[in-house]
């Protein structure tokens, strides 16, 4: 029967083990368990805290309105791109403006009557004009482009509103377009990596970029583009902060476990803050987005891997502090404070559980609501009061419960039954002499092994059954069915990443869409 996720999609794997073993404990299955709580194809569970609202695919940014009342959500991913304007008290999607690309970028101009949005591939940045919780289209910035992979990023405005900055993924460039010309045009200069943002000072004297691709941060010039300074950080630097006094700025480090805090007197890192779940966690993280209090005194962190929000005490410079977690979605992407400081805005880029696609395409049928598995994990917007000290305490709490790591069980044998072939620890002497490894890419269990009279198999998703596999199903019956096996990919080009090393980076998750 179908279940609500994405059984080995797009990715069929079919592991053969030369040994057998006692039967297994029947699988849990992934989809909702009941109490809020979900499971999901990688294993992890997730409940979020607060209130939920679908969004979009793969939503990346958010900013708030300014009058305080909407979001406006960049929705990045396979679909068509949109901006998604929230109504925050009622938490409804009041209106969504197509738009024909988008990634990442979103940024206020200060007269708050102008919305800049990345044109990702289309290498333009998109003015929107914003009146009476309306979006209105208004005019285009062509920016140069480096290369046909390249696409607008991140965005930023100098705090004077005369001038908009835009980096190009995958592009290697720095643009600035000046707003005080009529006509304005873009002047650009390289970059030595990928970029994914830029932010500009406060009191609008220095320009930042994160290289993404360069673990570093670069300063410059904000009229020039002369660069001033490289300041090396951890691998995959992406989302970053000022601190309030703007002595800091705090930048997320996706390939790391931490954020990373940049002292902007010296222009060098001064603090490494982990944001594993346990202090010995392997790099999978995944921090990703950032957002301070209007106080200064708490930085929140997006962890992507992590289904969770870290709660970092930052009011003492070099000795910041974990307080706690707060769980999110799925793969959250970006996280921040309302303007007010009441309220902890999240967005989880896959949002809140993966579901079967019966209506999948089908050789020689033809469907204009064809389900594909690369548009169908909606994100989610979450809102929540801020916690106090015993609510924290008890996000943490669920937190740590829902994730299936913890260091003790990283380095404790297996647990395998007695007689088991597979070994319970490295050096265990086993049978197995080989393992082979077989992957048949952009196929689902259920479109090969579909028709198996054993097994958790759904006849009416199989097109391809034994008259055309012979060999996969002698292989299934011979040694092993692997009916419950998920992947956690939407397509093959996080499928590969993760079928080979377990792990897809932040790249990977959010590039995938302006590859297809």
């Amino acid at each position: 029967m179908s279940q609500p996720a994405l059984r080995l999609s797009p990715l069929l794997l079919t592991l053969v083990l030369f040994g057998a073993g006692p039967a297994p404990e029947p699988p849990s299955r992934p989809g909702p368990e009941g109490g809020g709580v979900t499971l999901l194809p990688n294993g992890w569970r997730i409940a979020p805290a607060g209130r939920h609202i679908t969004v979009g695919d793969l939503p990346l940014a958010m900013v708030e309105s300014p009058d305080g009342r909407y979001l406006i959500v960049s929705n990045d991913g396979y679909a068509r791109p949109t901006l998604a304007v929230v109504d925050t008290d009622r938490l409804i999607v009041r209106s969504r403006v197509p738009v024909e690309n988008a990634w990442l970028g979103l940024a206020w101009h200060p007269d708050g009557r102008r919305l800049y949005c990345s044109g990702a591939g289309e290498s333009t940045v998109k003015e929107l004009r914003w009146a009476n919780g309306t979006l209105v289209p208004a005019q285009s910035f062509v920016l140069p482009r480096p290369s046909k992979e390249s696409f607008v990023a991140g965005l930023a405005v100098s705090p004077d509103g005369s001038r908009l900055y835009a980096v190009h993924a995958l592009g290697e460039l720095l643009s600035a377009v000046d707003l005080t010309q009529e006509e304005p045009v873009a002047r650009s200069v390289s970059l030595p990596a990928e970029a994914y943002t830029a932010v500009v000072s406060p009191d609008g004297s220095t320009l930042y970029v994160s290289l993404w691709g360069g673990a570093k941060v670069l300063a410059f010039d904000p009229f020039t583009l002369e660069k001033r300074a490289e300041i090396t950080v951890g691998e995959h630097p992406n989302a970053m902060v000022f601190s309030k006094d703007g002595g800091r700025l705090f930048v997320a480090c996706a390939n790391t476990n931490a954020v990373w805090v940049v002292d902007l007197a010296t222009r060098a890192a001064r603090e490494q803050v982990s944001v594993a779940l346990y202090p010995n966690a392997p790099a999978g993280s995944t921090p990703n987005g950032l957002g301070l209090s209007p106080d200064g005194h708490t930085l929140l962190v997006a962890s992507a891997d992590n289904n969770a929000v870290a709660v970092v005490d930052v009011s003492r410079p070099g000795a910041s502090a974990v307080e706690g977690f707060i769980p999110t979605g799925w793969y959250p992407t970006a996280v921040q404070f309302s303007r007010d400081g009441r309220r902890i805005e999240v967005l989880s880029g896959k949002g809140l559980t993966s579901q079967a696609n019966p209506r999948g395409p089908q050789p020689g049928v033809g469907s204009s609501d064809a389900q594909y598995a690369g548009s169908m994990l909606l994100g989610s917007l979450s809102v929540l009061p801020v916690p106090d000290r015993a609510a924290l305490a008890a996000y943490t709490k669920k937190v740590l419960e829902l994730t299936p790591y913890t260091d003790a069980a990283r380095l404790a044998p297996a647990r395998a039954p007695a007689g088991s072939p597979i070994p319970r620890q490295v050096g265990d002497p086993s049978p197995i002499k080989h393992v082979f490894y077989v992957i048949r890419e952009n196929r689902t269990f259920d479109q090969v092994l579909g028709d198996m009279e054993k097994g958790n198999a759904d006849p009416t998703l199989c097109l391809f059954g034994e008259d055309v596999t012979p060999n996969a199903h002698a292989l299934a019956r011979e040694f092993v069915l692997l009916d419950n096996f998920y992947v956690d990919a939407e397509v093959s080009y996080s499928g590969h990443a993760f079928s080979m090393g377990a792990y897809a980076t932040d790249f990977v998750n959010k590039v995938w869409p302006m590859n297809y």
